[in-house]
Order: structure tokens, then sequence, then C-alpha cells
């Protein structure tokens, strides 16, 4: 029987830290966001993708940094097979990394592509240690922890850079956006609220909007709630109960979305965390 395509373990004792490992070959990510912070890299073939308009390769000996919140995609170069390795960190463990190396705010990415062969090296370890059956756990700890403060030392930024593009929404537009959004994922939003926010016309808001995020505000609110369901997924909660909190209709609603964003079901990614 050959290894699962796709797999996703929770590291402990800290909340937060999640390891993906995912080979991959013609399967497209859709440009989408999350909440969380992703370091990746990759071990077996190239991954090419969109970031805030721009192209990169994550080739073998480059690592990914994307931001919540950052708009991206991602494809196999020239649709071949690769395997990314993913450290997923949530914006709580993250700041108590900061914390514990004596920031008081927990630092951005200067990314999202790096060019850092030491710290590439002790990424592709982690996983390596993750991945033995019996591997010291101490181990883990003190290289992840290691791992966290070169990446905040040597690629981190305590001022993050705007969101904000020219022809867009300013970046407080954002920040007030997301908060309404979050604060009821599930609403049935329309588009004559939310340019109201901003005291603009429909056609204005939605110019403005594609400009910030290169994408539709129906495609940005599924991608905030398919990763919020994963969330509440990691989180131990059933699929149904995930999927209505999230603001999906039904199970099949959500296994059909989380499926073309994560190329596995959520029922898989639930038993994969628990254990």
């Amino acid at each position: 029987m050959s290894e699962p395509a796709i797999e996703h373990q929770l590291l402990t004792p800290v909340t937060g830290i999640e390891l993906v490992r995912a080979r991959y070959q013609g399967f497209a990510f859709d440009r989408h966001v999350h909440a969380d912070f992703h370091i990746g890299v990759v071990d077996c073939g190239a991954q090419r993708f969109m970031h805030r308009g721009t192209q990169y390769l994550l080739a073998p000996g480059r690592i990914s940094l994307i931001n919540p919140d950052e708009v991206h995609d991602g494809e196999g170069l020239d649709k071949a097979l690769y395997q990314v390795r993913l450290l997923r960190i949530s914006g709580a463990a993250w700041a108590q990394f900061a914390q514990q190396l004596g920031y008081a705010a927990e630092p951005y990415f200067n990314g999202p592509e790096i060019v850092d062969q030491p710290l590439y090296r002790g990424l592709l370890q982690l996983h390596q240690l993750v991945d033995q059956p019996h591997g010291a756990p101490i181990a883990v700890d003190s290289l992840l922890l290691e791992l966290m403060s070169a990446l905040i030392k040597r690629h981190g930024d305590s001022q993050r850079r705007s969101v904000a593009i020219a022809g867009g929404l300013t970046a407080w537009q954002i920040t007030l956006l997301k908060d309404f959004l979050y604060a009821d994922l599930a609403a049935n939003h329309r588009l004559q609220t939310l340019a109201q926010l901003f005291q603009l016309n429909e056609f204005q808001f939605l110019r403005r909007f594609r400009r910030s995020f290169g994408m539709t505000p129906h495609a940005y609110i599924l991608a905030l709630r398919v990763d919020y369901a994963r969330q509440l997924l990691a989180a131990g909660k059933d699929v149904a109960t995930a999927a209505s909190a999230a603001g999906f209709y039904d199970q099949s609603h959500l296994h059909h979305y989380f499926k073309r964003r994560y190329n596995l079901t959520p029922a898989l990614y639930r038993r994969q965390l628990a254990g």
C-alpha cells in the first residue's frame, strides 16, 4: 500500500502548530487566503505560485513565507510532481514564540520567498525528526524553537508592510472589512452592505476590492470560510458542526470546497490530526 499523498500532524505541546507533507501532480490551488502563518519548502520538484500579483518559484533550497491574509495560489512547475513540506503556525502560537524571544508583538515575514540554506536544511530536519517513529520529542522541541528564533531574527519584520495597493482598499478599510466578515462568516453578505461600510457604491467597492485582492468578494469570503472550517476541525469539532459554523449549507457543501482547496476531505483531515 502506498503512502498517503497528504499527511497532517499536530505538534505538541505548543497549541496551533501543524506539519503537512503533501505530494501533488496536476493539482492547482485556487487563489486563497488563510489566517495563519505558512512556512513551506519542497524537497522534490518545484511549485510555481502567485503572491500579490507576482510569480515566484519554490524549488529545493528556497523557502516560502506567507503571512495571514496574503492572497496566493500554487501548482507544480509544468504540472509535474512535487512534494511540499509545510509548517502551519496559528497567530497565537507565533505570538507565543515572539514573546519568548523578547518581542512585544509578533513580527511578520519578509517574504514571500527567501534563500537561506541553513534554515532550509533545519526545516527539512524538523520534518524528518517528526517522521521518525521513535524520535525524541525534546529534540523536536529544541529544533523548532531554534528555527523560530532564526526566522524572526533573520526574516521577521516587526512593522508589517502595508497590504494596501494603489487604487484598491486602504489598509484600514481592509482591516475593517475583515473584522466585519469574521464577526459573522456564516451570514449571506451582500455587495451593497459591504460597499456601504466605506460609503462606496457597489461598482466602486468591487473595483477596489478586486484591485486589492485579485479575486471577487465571493471567492474571498469562501476562502475565509474554508479556512475557518479547517481551524474548527483541527480543534476537534465534527464535520457537521464545522460546516454549519463556517457558513456552508451542509457537510457535502463543505466537502466539495474543502477538497478543492486542500485535495483531501474534511473527514480525512480531522482523522489525521486526531492521530
